[in-house]
């Protein structure tokens, strides 16, 4: 799988993901008439998330493909830490997206571990973007 870094379609992607997944779930939890009905763009958040934390994992195809002379070894160092942490973080969003999606069917989860969805999720994606961004300046260098 080739990595060409992140175009303009892509980064518009990376902000619509969330909104379309949240409306399928609204449209879904409303329909089935599930409990929490505003816990819906939170669990959307996390798991579009994920998705871009995932692809992290995927060196820049000229970093991969035998690690030219001038490509230097600050960059490849770069690239190889963000990959890791795209890895660590889809881990963490597994566990928050598991969180959100069964504190939005059970009262009692929430009170055994209170949090804030919308504002955990939003930090979580903001910090997916940064990495994305980090891994798209890296790939033009």
């Amino acid at each position: 799988m080739q990595s060409n870094g992140f175009d303009a379609t892509a980064r518009q992607l990376i902000v619509g993901l969330p909104l379309f997944m949240g409306a399928i779930e609204y449209i879904l939890r409303v329909a089935l008439k599930q409990p929490g009905r505003d816990d819906f763009f939170p669990i959307s958040l996390v798991a579009s998330s994920v998705s871009l934390n995932v692809a992290l994992a995927v060196l820049p195809g000229e970093l991969r493909d035998g690690f030219f002379r001038s490509t230097s070894r600050r960059r490849i160092g770069q690239a190889i830490l963000i990959a890791n942490m795209g890895i660590f973080a889809s881990l963490i969003g597994m566990l928050l997206w598991i969180y959100l999606l069964v504190a939005s069917f059970s009262e009692e989860v929430r009170a055994i571990l209170p949090m804030h969805p919308l504002r955990d999720a939003l930090a979580y994606y903001l910090f997916s973007i940064t990495l994305n961004e980090g891994k798209a300046r890296v790939t033009r260098c």
